[in-house]
């Protein structure tokens, strides 16, 4: 492309003349749509493939979720105390060595309903840390002015992985079984892990107050500055309602549909 062209493409376009941006944008959406197999597949493993209860995949499902429930909080105090990219990395890599443990597991038989709720439970606290690392990292990448454009960005590949990964999810499950769609999941985190890994981020480091930090502080102080922001209180409550009742109908979504309706795993997705 001429050297003209490309200017007028990043005048209307001025976040690709953000250094790093395009590949922190195609690394978040290659974890996302793995993560959104990643979803599908469980759930249909569990199901299909270790005949598990309702009760089951509820607790299944809770195991991802628990870490959130437990540590989110103290997770934000303690990553805000250091570099994000370590950690967004780090994450990526341990999810795609937790996941190639699920396959690898059922390849030898030894597969149980307890280890795969333990898995996935390692899975989850990870996650934890790298949605916190994630989150915090863009401002250090993107200048403020754009952050929403960015932010919106993020959203729209978000958008199409869970449409292409869901459906993908379950066609792989379908033609190659639940286990190998997991074994296919991995890869994606150690890309994502890989292109993170070669980004350059100037982050910003806050300096040390004169005392010592106290995270029952700062945990209060993160606390009272959101529910008490004009626009963040609501927006928050409203997520904690939307997130239980989610939780609730998806935790028994898979065996309605696939148990009781008999859709095949590609029609699931």
């Amino acid at each position: 492309m001429p050297v003209d062209d490309v200017a007028r493409s990043r005048s209307r376009y001025p976040l690709l003349a953000v250094p790093g941006f395009g590949w922190f944008w195609f690394a978040d959406g290659v974890s996302i749509f793995g993560t959104y197999i990643t979803a599908q597949a469980l759930q249909l493993l569990a199901l299909l493939t270790l005949g598990a209860s309702s009760f089951e995949l509820g607790v299944l499902r809770a195991a991802q979720w628990l870490p959130y429930l437990l540590f989110g909080l103290i997770a934000g105090v303690l990553i805000d105390r250091y570099r994000r990219k370590p950690v967004v990395v780090g994450a990526d890599f341990i999810r795609a060595a937790v996941l190639a443990l699920i396959p690898f597991s059922a390849a030898v038989d030894v597969l149980t309903m307890p280890l795969l709720i333990g898995l996935v439970l390692v899975f989850g606290a990870v996650s934890l840390a790298y949605d916190v690392a994630h989150q915090s990292l863009l401002p250090s990448l993107v200048p403020a002015p754009l952050l929403t454009r960015a932010n919106a960005r993020l959203e729209q590949s978000a958008t199409l992985a869970q449409i292409g990964g869901q459906a993908g999810a379950g066609l792989l499950i379908k033609l190659l079984g639940a286990p190998t769609a997991i074994l296919i999941d991995a890869p994606p985190y150690l890309i994502s892990g890989l292109v993170m890994a070669r980004l350059r981020v100037a982050e910003r480091t806050i300096p040390p107050p004169p005392q010592a930090r106290d995270m029952g502080s700062e945990l209060r102080e993160g606390v009272r500055w959101v529910y008490r922001h004009r626009m963040l209180s609501p927006l928050t409550l409203a997520t904690h309602a939307w997130f239980l009742c989610t939780s609730m109908v998806s935790a028994i979504y898979v065996v309605f549909v696939v148990s009781d309706l008999g859709f095949d795993a590609a029609m699931y997705g």
